[in-house]
């Protein structure tokens, strides 16, 4: 809601439409033509544009389009039960907690509201991981709705001092099921005038906090190439040259665990590993994700200078 409050704000209140089912997309000398079916109203609606940019997620439509004969995303047989509840603050209030050690055997949950703030128990939100099988589909389909009786179930054979599970189950509004999914690095995401971003070019297991980060990454890095390229068609492919290869790496690392390898090679080890065996695992992975801390401080900056802005 932020980001979209900030798109209102600089580019207009009409700047989003929302309600629109993307068809399919047709490139010019000029431009591009995406065509579009109101799901309202139920007619055809056409849009041209400098440049289409395929933010649609893990079955984008516009992906499908450049790839149509790439295979279904992957899954490690790992499910995603997500909640939100209110719940009294866990430790100092701030604190994140992850139990468990491999995929499918894993809680995690982390306030997504100030304690201090809030006007009584903060909102938490939490994840808890359940296996069915490596070709196992999600039971009725992705997104389906877990109730709390099977909630409480899952959550029964934990046992976290701080955080009271069944109440969490309980008091969540909604808990919906998602199955943990991939798909293969592509060889290119930009084609002339079009390309991808986030999940749409880079779906990837959720390790290491990189799934969302990483789309705010390649946004930056968009905005970038085209402030600083006369030529759209140039821009996106100085784009994918960026981008594509530093986050295909990190797919690739994802599907190993990324960071979260300490706490399965912890569990294999029984305890706490060595202080510097983790840190090694920690310090390779930041470093393929571009985040340690002399990478960040030394690396120049993604940002646009504003129309009139000096500099």
């Amino acid at each position: 809601m932020l980001l979209l409050a900030a798109v209102r704000e600089r580019l207009g209140p009409d700047s989003v439409r929302t309600g629109l089912l993307f068809r399919r997309f047709e490139q010019t000398a000029d431009g591009v033509r995406a065509h579009f079916l109101d799901r309202s109203s139920g007619l055809p609606v056409v849009d041209d544009a400098d440049v289409l940019v395929g933010a649609d997620g893990i079955d984008s439509a516009v992906r499908a389009q450049l790839y149509p004969h790439e295979s279904p995303p992957r899954g490690n047989g790992v499910h995603m039960w997500r909640g939100v509840a209110h719940h009294p603050h866990v430790l100092d209030g701030r604190s994140i907690v992850v139990a468990g050690g491999t995929p499918g055997a894993k809680f995690v949950a982390y306030p997504i509201e100030d304690p201090a703030t809030a006007a009584g128990d903060p909102l938490m939100n939490w994840v808890l991981e359940v296996r069915h099988g490596p070709s196992a589909p999600p039971p009725d389909g992705p997104g389906r709705r877990v109730t709390a009786a099977e909630a409480r179930a899952g959550l029964a054979s934990w046992k976290l001092p701080w955080i009271d599970l069944t109440a969490l189950a309980e008091h969540s509004s909604a808990i919906f099921e998602y199955p943990m999914l991939d798909r293969d690095p592509l060889p290119r995401w930009s084609f002339g005038r079009v390309t991808l971003l986030g999940d749409a070019a880079h779906p990837m297991f959720p390790m290491g906090m990189n799934g969302g980060s990483q789309s705010i990454v390649d946004t930056r890095v968009l905005a970038w190439c085209l402030a600083r390229e006369n030529d759209p068609v140039a821009a996106l492919g100085r784009y994918d040259r960026i981008r594509r290869p530093a986050v295909d790496a990190i797919v690739l690392a994802n599907r190993n665990l990324g960071p979260e390898e300490i706490i399965a090679r912890a569990e294999e080890h029984g305890g706490a590993l060595p202080a510097g065996q983790a840190e090694q695992i920690a310090t390779h992975y930041k470093t393929l994700s571009q985040a340690t801390v002399a990478q960040v401080n030394t690396h120049s900056s993604w940002t646009v200078p504003r129309r009139g802005a000096a500099g």
